[in-house]
């Protein structure tokens, strides 16, 4: 399964040349039609614990610590460590419209 990947040009083409070797082929390509404005609640809602992989969501997976608060980097906190969680650089509007 190949979920958001390939992206560019050269990565389509890298990706040729490997199945091109095994002699493997994609089999099949799905399409999601989804409203760009859902897409970026999503992504801009998601936030990380980097040590651990944890993933939260402020509004489908919030940690304990929000409470109903904006989230920051005060109030999004990892439920097992109480550390503070961190935002992908690229989980942004801009960095959504750059994708699509």
């Amino acid at each position: 399964i190949l979920d958001g990947f390939p992206r560019t040009l050269e990565q389509a083409k890298a990706l040729d040349a490997m199945l091109a070797k095994t002699g493997e082929a994609v089999s099949l390509v799905m399409a999601f039609d989804v409203d760009p404005n859902v897409l970026e609640e999503r992504i801009c809602g998601r936030w990380i614990h980097k040590a651990s992989g944890r993933s939260y969501h402020v509004k489908f997976n919030a940690p304990k610590s929000l409470q109903g608060r904006a989230p920051s980097a005060e109030t999004m906190r990892d439920d097992e460590t109480g550390e503070a969680l961190m935002q992908r650089g690229d989980d942004t509007a801009e960095a959504l419209v750059k994708r699509l």
